[in-house]
């Protein structure tokens, strides 16, 4: 697939760093099938380019990325074994992404420019390193549309926030702002609109330039040393995904979402100051 090939995505080289954007600001950067296929396949390419010493991975727009592309699935006549067989594909090509994440030998920078939401946010906890600006934020998601939660989170989440605000944080399926996303280590700085780009610049081409394969090693010996492995985790998942996708609680959920009913819904929990 050539650089010219890619609608979803944009790739760009400079300077040892390859940076994929996802470039679909209508859908806040959700992807859909084609898209997923488009930014495995920069992975892919940022990952055998011997030039390339660093990845970054941002979006366009006012969000970083809003995970499945549920847009694709039809209002009308919802055939909920259709749904089921639509998830798995699509979790399918999330799962080899967010697998390449841990396992390809480069480090690769998360920049949230936006919204962080499902698989935006799995990203996110897959990444080596992320940034975001101070306007971010970051919202699990699954449980507004009644299935569970998917993206890695069951591998990367308690394991990066603490198992205490992962519960916490997946029961109350509230939205987690900036700053709090930098004391719950989702995120290892925040800049403002006016420095952001510069930053993710600096940072990336200081990785870009670092010795690869002994970055290489030491993401490899971190992840092999956490007790369960990508695979299981993220199968695991998907066997609830499944599980969820035909009870009736998301067959009634995703109607109301897709007919514009829930966009105001995040079914949330308040916690209480005190």
């Amino acid at each position: 697939m050539s650089e010219q090939a890619y609608e979803w995505i944009e790739y760009r080289m400079a300077d040892g760093v390859a940076t994929i954007t996802f470039n679909a600001p209508q859908f806040s950067n959700a992807l859909g099938l084609k898209g997923l296929q488009e930014f495995l396949n920069a992975l892919y390419r940022a990952e055998a380019d011997d030039a390339v010493g660093a990845v970054v991975v941002t979006g366009r727009g006012k969000a970083f990325c809003a995970g499945f592309n549920l847009k694709e699935i039809p209002v009308k006549d919802l055939d909920i074994e259709k749904v089921a067989a639509h998830f798995r594909v699509l979790a399918m090509w999330w799962h080899q992404i967010l697998h390449l994440f841990t396992r390809m030998p480069k480090p690769i920078l998360a920049a949230v420019n936006g919204v962080a939401a499902g698989s935006g946010l799995g990203m996110t906890l897959c990444a080596d390193m992320a940034v975001c600006k101070d306007t971010a934020s970051f919202f699990p998601a699954w449980h507004t549309i009644g299935i569970a939660n998917d993206a890695t989170t069951s591998y990367s989440l308690a394991k990066i926030v603490g198992f205490r605000h992962a519960m916490e944080w997946m029961m109350t399926n509230r939205t987690v702002y900036a700053q709090e996303a930098l004391e719950l280590n989702v995120v290892n700085r925040v800049y403002d609109e006016a420095n952001f780009d510069k930053n993710v610049g600096i940072i990336a081409r200081e990785l870009a330039a670092g010795p690869t394969h002994l970055q290489g090693i030491a993401k490899a010996g971190f992840h092999m040393g956490w007790r369960q492995s990508i695979e299981e985790a993220t199968e695991f998942e998907i066997q609830n995904v499944m599980r969820t996708v035909r009870h009736p609680h998301f067959q009634k959920t995703l109607a109301k979402f897709l007919s514009g009913e829930q966009k105001s819904n995040k079914a949330q929990v308040t916690l209480p100051n005190q």
